[in-house]
């Protein structure tokens, strides 16, 4: 199976749908039901980060590398805009929204060398 830039697309997008399903559930009240939910989006962006460090390895041009990691940089900050949302009604979720942060800021340093 090859993955390619869409396919990242849509991992991305499939991370923060299942993300916002589970936060407008009706029996989201409780923070142990946040934290599965933002430990899903979390294992998920890994996984999406993987997928574009295997894209990029792959890829047989500078600016198609650069492409991969831009639209990882993209995700990334889709991601931590709805994270910092729910932190306002579910505090203490500091440690996975740095996770998504740290994600981002290595695919903007392969991004750069990349440019």
């Amino acid at each position: 199976m090859t993955f390619e830039l869409v396919d990242l697309e849509e991992l991305g997008e499939k991370a923060l749908h299942d993300f916002n399903e589970a936060m407008n559930q009706k029996g989201l009240t409780t923070a142990d039901a946040c934290e599965r939910a933002v430990n899903s989006l979390v294992a998920k962006v890994e996984f999406t980060y993987a997928v574009a460090a295997k894209l990029a390895h792959r890829e047989q041009t500078v600016e198609g590398t650069a492409s991969i990691w831009t639209k990882m940089v993209t995700i990334c900050d889709d991601i931590s805009r709805q994270m910092k949302h729910i932190e306002q009604r579910f505090p203490g979720h500091k440690p996975s929204y740095d996770r998504i942060l740290d994600f981002r800021n290595a695919a903007e340093r392969r991004r750069e060398l990349h440019s």
